[in-house]
């Protein structure tokens, strides 16, 4: 890269705002965390505009984040676009990095507000909708300075409603997952009494319908005379983990399956299994979850309705099946309990294909030059 670029992007990059307006930690949240934390670590200023909220502000101000509340109320919310111009208004050379279209809006009438004449915005759009097409949004898209997808096909899907948007401003970069450099898997067959003979399966996630987990105790019904355990670590509603714990009485395999509930970090448990499974029926960006897997040498079973399928080619690095067929699951499912060797080889491959393309440094290397 031109050493004229590297300025730039350095001048850019001095000091970034992010903007967080849920009310919950979840997965947007940890990643801005992980994010500001690369940031920190080559030296940029980092500064959250975040809600109120004490579950949100207490995790970044404890990591030494500086926070600062808003009530960040969208694109009617004049008052806290008047706030944050304040903030910008002396810091110079910065960037707002907003996560969803309504902070955008506050991020762009605060840079109209500001008397700083040296801001950028930036959005990271983590959603598969269509792009909307009125006044307010025609807008916004001449404002923002580069709009970044998950994947291809969260791209296209907005695209397909014809949004009035440059497409030079527009860019695709797959989320990624930082790793730590030593995991010790979790001793999970000695908690659950598992031989070392019999293959883990294993979904992580929320417990929603969304994710076909209901497709998958179908699949686990169709293989229940193999040898294998299927654990289900996350949580959900009350309601739905009360309707999939009666399924899998209903069904008879109870032996099958084990919920091992909420676990963090995630990750010792993913290594500790022999393949993952992400059975989702809904179209996602670019799930995490089989990055997880692959990032411990471990095959993952996905749909291919999603962005995963934009780094899971099926046969090389793991296995796809079409959403809500639960016979292909079974089936995809099956070939990996009963081939160990199969196993083994797309999950060395899979190992080799996140450390070469989807690791975080990967990923942070593409966001740094949005900020050019």
């Amino acid at each position: 890269m031109a050493f004229c670029s590297l300025i730039r992007i350095f001048a850019a990059m001095k000091k970034v705002f992010h903007i967080v307006s849920n009310k919950e930690w979840g997965g947007g949240e940890q990643y801005v965390y992980d994010l500001c934390q690369r940031q920190r670590a080559d030296g940029i200023e980092v500064s959250i505009f975040c809600k109120p909220i004490k579950s949100i502000s207490n995790k970044f101000e404890e990591a030494g984040i500086n926070v600062k509340p808003l009530q960040l109320g969208g694109a009617m919310d004049v008052k806290s676009a008047w706030q944050m111009a304040k903030v910008i208004n002396n810091v110079g050379s910065c960037t707002i990095h907003a996560h969803n279209f309504k902070d955008a809006f506050t991020a762009c009438y605060a840079r109209k507000l500001s008397t700083n004449k040296q801001v950028r915005v930036v959005m990271c759009r983590h959603l598969t909708r269509p792009g909307k097409n009125n006044f307010l949004y025609h807008w916004l898209y001449k404002q923002l300075d580069k709009l970044i997808f998950d994947s291809q096909l969260s791209k296209d899907i907005f695209l397909s409603t014809h949004p009035t948007i440059d497409i030079n401003k527009l860019g695709i970069v797959h989320t990624s997952i930082v790793v730590p450099e030593q995991c010790t898997p979790a001793d999970i067959r000695s908690e659950f009494h598992i031989p070392s003979t019999c293959p883990i399966a294993m979904y992580h996630g929320r417990l929603d319908p969304e994710k076909g987990i209901d497709i998958l105790l179908d699949a686990v019904a169709i293989i229940k005379n193999k040898n294998f355990k299927l654990i289900l670590v996350g949580r959900g509603s009350e309601e739905y983990t009360n309707h999939l714990k009666d399924t899998v009485n209903k069904k008879d395999i109870a032996e099958k399956v084990i919920f091992a509930g909420f676990r963090h970090p995630v990750l010792p448990y993913v290594a500790s299994a022999d393949f993952g499974i992400l059975a989702s029926t809904v179209r996602e960006g670019c799930p995490l979850s089989p990055q997880e897997y692959m990032s411990q040498g471990h095959p993952v079973v996905t749909t291919d309705n999603g962005g995963q399928r934009e780094y899971v080619e099926n046969g090389r690095n793991g296995l796809l099946v079409a959403p809500g067929n639960a016979k292909q699951l079974a089936d995809a499912m099956g070939r990996l309990i009963d081939d160990p060797a199969l196993r083994l080889q797309l999950g060395q491959q899979a190992k080799i294909d996140f450390n070469d393309h989807l690791n975080y440094e990967h990923y942070y290397t593409q966001i740094c030059r949005i900020y050019e």
